[in-house]
């Protein structure tokens, strides 16, 4: 480990602690003790396909930690208890549906709470965990299973921008701006306007949407978990929100695992070309992957042939769209998204392929847009659940989070095309958007990317090569920025480590149950690629 001594680590935890923590306009700390003192009761959840066993509650925090007497709001909460009943880290039980009042709550299951965050930003902790619980097996008879709706998302105070803008955020990330000052103004212009209907549509917790607070929120559910220390899973985004709270509360963080590691430095630009790089590499590993299986490949024996049969199929989109079954255009941007959405998850791989060459064969698109669908949440009719907020979530959490913004977002725009398209041909026109879609929003905090050896206990982080959304670089530069931290390395393709690989499952489980950290340098080989 490079840095600083361990009292010089603590020195500068303590003084990013002081950064974010701001006092009263008087001077003095503001008083959070209505809010640390609270306790959850716990009931029956309205979540869609909620598992059997989980219980829904609601926790109250200050809109403005600096000014908590301004307002409250509430967080969705959600928990499944754990497998084995036990007795609590301080050998007390509580009673079941309840943690008492006086902030005397104590977690029942052996180990405590373990609580996930699952990414975006902006998606929803409740819905995540009802899916996710087939995957933590092991840790079920230790942990009350536990996640949240972040403020600002899902059910929990969430951003809204108004439906027009709600389609612009839409329509900006699904296709390219067009290459000309004309289509980079319009561009601009609509990101101005999605900036202006999210401030007023959301009002005044827009301001306080962000990681730093929401760091802030996930500090009082420990404590009204009963929990001295935060265990913790996040996965994509949640690993920012993770570091962010092991660089405010080192003390109170317990075992951290951080599963497709996000970067704390790059700005939005950054971020987007690295992305589109990353994509563009695994669809070249998808596209050999199938060829390598010769006549089982649907688009052809040999890279070269099936990576003709893609670009013929892109070509013919862009002379014509094709009609899904619902009658809407099937464009190239919507075959993009398509590959995007299954690049993320290996086991896509066979459908995407079969997908591609569907479309190319007979012009049928119904694979590719069933693919988008359920990517996006939507019904049949392409609509999305009344309580999902995601794009505008996501928006909003990335630029409180970021402090970067072009002084002359067109220019900036004309100045990052051809580098785009060069780093990534298929992807790079449409990712190049994402470099100013902040535009018309204040500069966000700069915190975060000033994280710097935190002295916070050792945290274990998954980096998979072939990540195309958080790429396989973020997950050392991370670590070397919260000071303590070993990279288990997958050597797989997808986005995330932890579902796709039993391996990098075992590693993770061994720490979160018995504080065993892998050695440094440790990896987890490719499980076998699926057939196409």
């Amino acid at each position: 480990m490079r840095g600083r001594t361990t009292a010089g680590a603590a020195g500068a935890a303590m003084a990013l602690l002081a950064l974010t923590v701001p006092a009263a306009a008087d001077g003095t700390k503001p008083d959070l003790t209505r809010f640390y003192t609270q306790h959850l009761t716990w009931g029956g959840c309205t979540v869609k396909d909620a598992p059997k066993g989980m219980e829904c509650a609601e926790l109250t925090v200050p809109v403005d930690y600096a000014r908590p007497q301004a307002g409250t709001i509430a967080l969705a909460v959600a928990r499944v208890r754990a497998a084995e009943s036990g007795e609590g880290p301080t050998g007390t039980g509580t009673e079941a549906g309840t943690t008492p009042p006086g902030g005397a709550a104590t977690a029942t299951a052996p180990k405590g709470s373990l609580v996930f965050n699952f990414g975006g930003p902006g998606e929803s902790g409740l819905k995540g965990l009802g899916s996710f619980t087939a995957d933590t097996a092991r840790l079920a008879p230790a942990y009350d299973l536990v996640s949240f709706d972040p403020r600002g998302v899902g059910r929990s105070a969430p951003v809204h921008c108004g439906a027009k803008a709600e389609q612009d955020i839409e329509s900006s990330s699904d296709s390219a701006p067009a290459d000309d000052a004309e289509g980079r103004k319009q561009l601009v212009d609509e990101l101005k306007t999605v900036a202006e209907e999210c401030r007023r549509t959301t009002g005044e917790l827009l301001p306080h949407v962000g990681t730093i607070n929401a760091s802030r929120d996930l500090d009082v559910l420990r404590q009204a978990l009963g929990d001295k220390k935060l265990n913790y899973f996040g996965i994509s985004y949640g690993t920012r929100l993770g570091a962010v709270y092991a660089a405010q509360f080192p003390k109170r963080t317990g075992r951290m695992v951080l599963d497709a590691v996000d970067s704390l430095t790059a700005d939005a630009a950054q971020s987007a070309l690295a992305q589109a790089t990353a994509f563009q590499k695994g669809l070249e590993t998808f596209l050999s992957d199938c060829a390598a299986q010769g006549a089982g490949c649907p688009l052809g024996a040999g890279t070269a042939k099936a990576t003709g049969t893609l670009d013929a199929t892109v070509a013919q989109l862009d002379r014509k769209s094709a009609r899904t079954a619902s009658g809407a255009d099937f464009t190239s941007g919507d075959l993009r998204t398509a590959i995007t959405n299954s690049l993320y998850a290996e086991q896509l791989w066979p459908t995407l392929a079969q997908g591609i060459a569907t479309l190319h064969d007979k012009g049928d698109p119904a694979v590719l847009d069933e693919i988008n669908k359920q990517f996006a949440g939507e019904d049949a009719q392409g609509n999305r659940a009344d309580d999902d907020n995601s794009r505008e979530a996501l928006l909003a959490v990335n630029c409180a989070d970021d402090p970067v913004r072009a002084k002359d977002p067109a220019a900036e725009l004309a100045s990052l095309e051809k580098k785009f398209a060069k780093a990534s041909p298929m992807f790079g026109p449409d990712q190049v958007g994402a470099a100013i879609s902040c535009t018309g929003w204040p500069a966000g905090t700069d915190y975060i990317r000033r994280i710097d050896k935190t002295g916070a206990p050792p945290v274990l982080l998954i980096g998979t090569k072939g990540d195309p959304a958080t790429p396989y670089q973020w997950a050392a530069e991370t670590a070397r920025h919260l000071g303590k931290g070993v990279v288990l390395t997958y050597e797989g393709e997808g986005h995330g480590g932890y579902t796709a690989s039993q391996c990098v499952r075992d590693t993770a489980d061994a720490f979160l149950l018995d504080g065993v950290l892998p050695a440094e340098g440790t990896s987890c080989a490719r499980e076998t690629p699926p057939e196409h």
